[in-house]
C-alpha cells in the first residue's frame, strides 16, 4: 500500500456476521493494507449486536452500532429493548441501528417494523447517539416518524 493523505474510514461492516466473524482476524487485515483504519461494524438483531460489542471492545479502530433490523421487527420482546438500551451505553457502540422501515419485503408486518423504529428513536434520544436508518419504499413513512 502507498502511502497516504487520507484516513479510510468503513462505516457500515458486518463483522459479526458468518463467514466473516469467523475469520476475523484476517478480514481486519485485509482491510487495514487496503488503508482502512477504522470500521464500524452493524448490528442487525440481539444476537448479534452482543457480538458486535464484544468485537468493538477487542480491537482499536473498531466500533459498533446495535439495533434491530426491520426484517426482524415481528420477534422483538421487552427484553430486546431493553439490552439494545444497555448495550448502547458501552463506549464502544458509536449510533443505534440498523432500524428503520422495510416496506419492500415486509418479513414483518408494517405495524411492527414502525412500532421497532420508534422505539429505536426513543433509545438513542435517551442515550443521545445518532441512528443509522435503512428505509426501503418507505421513504414518506420514514420521514413522518
Amino acid at each position: 500500500m502507498q502511502d497516504q493523505d487520507y484516513e479510510l474510514i468503513d462505516t457500515h461492516a458486518h463483522l459479526a456476521f458468518e463467514p466473516l466473524i469467523d475469520d476475523l482476524n484476517a478480514v481486519l487485515d485485509r482491510s487495514r493494507a487496503a488503508g482502512v483504519t477504522k470500521c464500524i461494524t452493524v448490528g442487525t438483531k440481539t444476537e448479534e449486536n452482543r457480538r458486535s460489542v464484544e468485537i468493538a471492545q477487542k480491537y482499536d479502530g473498531l466500533y459498533a452500532t446495535v439495533g434491530i433490523h426491520p426484517h426482524y421487527a415481528k420477534d422483538v420482546t421487552e427484553p430486546d429493548i431493553t439490552e439494545l438500551e444497555i448495550l448502547s451505553q458501552n463506549e464502544k457502540v458509536v449510533a443505534l441501528g440498523e432500524t428503520g422501515l422495510d416496506f419492500h419485503y415486509n418479513f414483518s408486518a408494517q405495524p411492527a417494523q414502525i412500532e421497532l423504529f420508534k422505539k429505536h428513536l426513543e433509545v438513542a434520544a435517551k442515550v443521545n447517539l445518532p441512528v443509522i436508518i435503512h428505509s426501503r419504499e418507505a421513504f414518506n413513512e420514514t420521514l413522518e416518524i
